[in-house]
């Protein structure tokens, strides 16, 4: 199979209507977005999508942003979602906040904890956030006993008193950087597969930048272009044809095989 077919099998025009959320939106990332893409009128990077059940992987605030321009249609990479090589995880809030201002915050118990025993209170259900402030001591945020939408709801809630501050999100491995830059790390539970299928499904979605997805073979740099988007569907797809093919027998494609360092 050559590269352009290669590419081609993977990608498909969907209605967005047709297209699950999991997620909810931060606005001032929408707001930007959205911006961005009527500048240039692209969608740059196709929507993740899990072919089985149309569920959104990656870019719920793309989706949005074609709500809201009312564009009918999407280019989405499919996926198979039950390929175990598609990982699931989670970023990190990560603010400037000690034990003490968190005290301070309006229904919030905190209780003093080792990271280990944290962690296994955290995944198990026991507790929405561990702090883990920049000193290594960890605090429980409101620790009790949750079924799974419960937490989320008490997850909203604290990210909703922590927003009066800036919020970054960050992956697990920049955590300790993190710390060392004067933050504190918001320790939270991962969903399954099964979790962030079901959520979707049941239109309850999880807070902002709950689910990090690790894709093999991800396709970025596509640039749809808007217009196509808005035609009939046949008529998109062979817009999409004759671009990748261009691309693709002119040298202007390249799979990776090592991590990469993107700067914008």
């Amino acid at each position: 199979m050559s590269l352009f077919e290669e590419l081609m099998s993977k990608l498909e025009i969907r209605d967005v209507n047709a297209l699950l959320s999991h997620e909810q939106i931060i606005a001032k990332n929408l707001k930007k977005l959205k911006v961005g893409m009527l500048n240039i009128g692209h969608l740059v990077d196709p929507i993740v999508v899990d072919r089985e059940t149309g569920v959104v992987l990656d870019g719920n605030h793309r989706k949005k942003v074609l709500e809201i321009i009312e564009c009918p249609r999407a280019i989405c990479q499919l996926v198979d979602y039950k390929n175990p090589e598609i990982k699931v995880g989670t970023w990190y809030p990560a603010a400037p906040y000690s034990k003490d201002d968190v005290d301070k915050l309006d229904s919030i118990k905190i209780e003093k904890v080792d990271r280990v025993a944290g962690l296994e209170a955290v995944d198990s259900l026991k507790a929405p956030f561990m702090l883990i402030e920049k000193d290594g001591s960890c605090s429980l945020l409101n620790p009790g006993k949750y079924k799974l939408m419960e937490m989320v709801e008490e997850q909203n809630y604290i990210l909703s008193l922590l927003e009066k501050n800036a919020i970054d999100y960050i992956p697990l491995e920049e955590t300790d950087n993190a710390n060392e830059d004067g933050n504190s790390v918001f320790y939270r539970r991962s969903y399954t597969k099964d979790e962030i299928i079901k959520c979707a499904q049941s239109h309850n979605p999880f807070p902002p930048k709950s689910t990090r997805h690790i894709i093999p073979f991800r396709i970025i740099r596509l640039n749809m272009k808007l217009g196509w988007l808005y035609r009939d569907p046949e008529d998109a797809k062979k817009e999409l044809s004759r671009m990748l093919k261009v691309r693709a027998y002119t040298g202007n494609v390249r799979k990776y095989y090592e991590p990469v360092v993107v700067i914008y």
